[in-house]
């Protein structure tokens, strides 16, 4: 007994993995090989490889996605190039990962292929294009296309953004687009779609920097289509590397509407009262309002992003305080690296993002006084932040964390720690490190989710799956905290865009929204008329007027029980659910309760300046006969004829009616 004792401390010691276990929820990598093609499951997803290296067909959410297969296309001197070999085999399979072997070969030269399809989904391609002994014709250029069926392709996402702005996520245009060089892109729909990645577009070659990818709709397909080559390779043997990822990556917890997140916790809240005179502390407030879950921010400790505090005994006793109340506390995480912290003068230039010129980005200044710049987790910071995360976790005993940024692969240019690359004129280019993010995301989920621990991202701007995958949810919307959706906020977030980067769904990660109030002009009841609309809550920031009004919004869904309910969004629920005037659009959630049919309505009034009498009727297939319609918010009964619902609504006002 004694000598497996050793052998296993020994084995541990020197980083050898006992087993490969498959985190929950995911379920193990499986192939199935038959008649030529080989198929690669994973959790709600299935790729289809027949006899080629790329997927030939993709599943997601019990739909096919591919319009044709996926595709390098080769262009030589008189046109395209046939493909005159093409193979794939299984290299190897275990629980977490499989691995293919595959080739193309043409006139010109080799496609050499290894493809990992990880448990998550994330498909790791790495293409090397090798010269024929004798080649026939010469390659002038060198297209990757993924032909996503029409229906499944009328959303975009791409990363990075720009703050202030949804432009980097909406419908896809009818012309398509034209993008420049971007290490993240998503197409899909409001339930699924495929992420494209890449860390660098180092090796390609473009004739036209704002056309590096295109989006094409051509048909009943709109394709994806990357620019390797556009003009003849400097050299053979060449290598590229890029991942694609199906969605959604996981199923949505059941129970993500009981989490009640709130953000604003603070030393002494258990003991302060929430305002002069007031009987409860912010703690009993936040408990007696239905606050389930606390986020404590970058003050718990004095030094930015650190995983350790001069204020030891206060916290202990605030986590004790919390989960008396039972709330659970989430402490803050971030993307930097404070002067204040004692390692700052050994690791700071080793670890630190730096542009091309050698500059630092960020710079963030914060009490007590420091300045905090983004740290790199393609650096020996990233084991360093896992294990103090960790460890803070055993040391203090709290529930999670949020992290800030932390999700997000920063453009980066430190050779130090290996990221940039030359140019073949000799400049220094920013690589974006996906897949050390994706490492560090991955290894921290493994550590934190298995004993119950949550972790929530903050990540504005930001839906990369490869990293996103390992949250538990995210919470996105900062990008407009300069008063930008004030005066007309769906010019500003079309709910195109919202549908395709703020609701979650199409990710498998659920998400909330972030609202900065400022009245009179922009206020929460702005906000929740067009987040409820897509089953996404905001997040309240402190104890307040915000806390109060989700607090009946989340009473008010608990009682009906969405978490049991089917959800029909307004984009797809016209045979059961017609509005007017048009500015009014209605989402809805229907359970069955002893034979009998309930609906919660979320009914919002999308005008900026029109108050409206809205018309809201329920179809036979709906609810044979409407008896019974309520303001969950007010108590009001609203008056019924004819299965129609009428109430009135004020400028960009939801109302929650629930209807039997």
């Amino acid at each position: 007994m004694r000598f497996w004792v050793v052998v296993i401390a020994w084995l541990c010691l020197t980083g050898v993995k006992l087993m490969a276990e498959v985190p929950d929820p995911w379920t193990p990598v499986k192939v199935q090989q038959a008649k030529g093609e080989i198929r690669v499951g994973i959790w709600g997803r299935e790729y289809r490889f027949a006899q080629q290296p790329l997927p030939s067909q993709i599943m997601t959410a019990s739909v096919e996605l591919l319009a044709q297969p996926m595709r390098l296309v080769a262009f030589g001197e008189g046109g395209k190039l046939s493909w005159t070999q093409s193979g794939c085999e299984l290299w190897e399979r275990t629980d977490e990962q499989a691995t293919l072997l595959g080739w193309q070969v043409n006139d010109a030269l080799i496609a050499n292929f290894v493809v990992r399809v990880e448990f998550d989904g994330l498909m790791r391609f790495d293409l090397t294009l090798a010269p024929l002994p004798q080649p026939k014709a010469s390659l002038q250029r060198l297209w990757l296309e993924v032909p996503l069926r029409k229906e499944r392709a009328t959303l975009f996402h791409y990363w990075p953004g720009r703050w202030g702005s949804a432009e980097n996520s909406g419908a896809v245009p009818t012309d398509g687009m034209r993008l420049p060089f971007k290490p993240i892109v998503w197409l899909g729909w409001e339930e699924g779609g495929l992420t494209w990645c890449a860390e660098s577009d180092r090796n390609w070659q473009v004739a036209e920097n704002s056309r590096a990818i295109e989006i094409v709709p051509e048909g009943e397909a709109v394709i994806l289509r990357v620019h390797l080559l556009d003009t003849p390779p400097q050299k053979l043997p060449l290598s590229f590397t890029f991942g694609i990822q199906a969605t959604p990556v996981k199923p949505l917890p059941k129970d993500f509407h009981e989490w009640r997140i709130c953000h604003g916790a603070f030393y002494g809240m258990e003991r302060q009262p929430v305002a002069e005179g007031a009987k409860d502390t912010a703690l009993e407030k936040a408990a007696r309002l239905g606050v389930k879950t606390l986020v404590f921010h970058e003050h718990w400790t004095p030094i930015q992003n650190y995983w350790r505090t001069n204020r030891e005994t206060e916290l202990r006793d605030l986590i004790a305080a919390c989960h008396r109340q039972g709330i659970k506390l989430l402490l803050y995480f971030g993307y930097e690296l404070s002067t204040l912290a004692p390692e700052w003068s050994a690791v700071a230039d080793k670890v630190l993002v730096k542009t091309p010129t050698g500059g630092l980005a960020g710079g963030y200044f914060r009490q007590p006084p420091q300045r905090d710049y983004i740290v790199c987790l393609n650096s020996q910071w990233s084991e360093r932040l896992l294990d103090g995360i960790v460890s803070a976790i055993e040391r203090y005993g709290f529930d999670g964390v949020y992290l800030d940024g932390t999700i997000e692969p920063f453009g980066c240019a430190n050779e130090a720690h290996g990221c940039g690359y030359q140019t073949a004129d000799g400049r220094l280019r920013e690589t974006y490190p996906i897949f050390a993010v994706r490492q560090f995301m991955r290894r921290l989920y493994e550590a934190l989710h298995p004993k119950g621990k949550l972790i929530n991202a903050h990540q504005s701007t930001y839906c990369g799956t490869p990293t996103l995958a390992f949250v538990h949810s995210y919470w996105d919307g900062e990008q407009f905290g300069g008063g930008e959706l004030a005066k007309d906020p769906l010019q500003k977030l079309p709910l195109a865009s919202f549908r395709a980067e703020f609701m979650g769904k199409n990710f498998g990660v659920p998400c909330e929204f972030l609202v900065y109030e400022r009245p009179p002009d922009w206020t929460i009841d702005h906000a929740l008329a067009f987040t409820m609309l897509h089953d996404v809550r905001v997040r309240p920031l402190g104890f307040g007027a915000m806390l109060e009004k989700l607090s009946a919004i989340w009473s008010a869904m608990s009682q009906f029980g969405v978490s049991e309910a089917e959800w029909h969004p307004y984009w797809r629920n016209g045979d059961l659910i017609q509005a007017q005037p048009e500015s009014v659009k209605v989402s809805g959630y229907r359970r069955t309760v002893n034979g009998q049919v309930r609906w919660l309505l979320v009914v919002s009034n999308l005008s900026v300046k029109e108050a409206v009498t809205a018309k809201v009727r329920l179809t036979e297939k709906a609810m044979p006969k409407v008896n019974e319609a309520t303001d969950t918010l007010t108590g009001e009964r609203l008056p019924i004829s004819d299965n129609t619902i009428t109430l009135p609504l004020l400028p960009m006002q939801m109302r929650l009616v629930a209807v039997r």
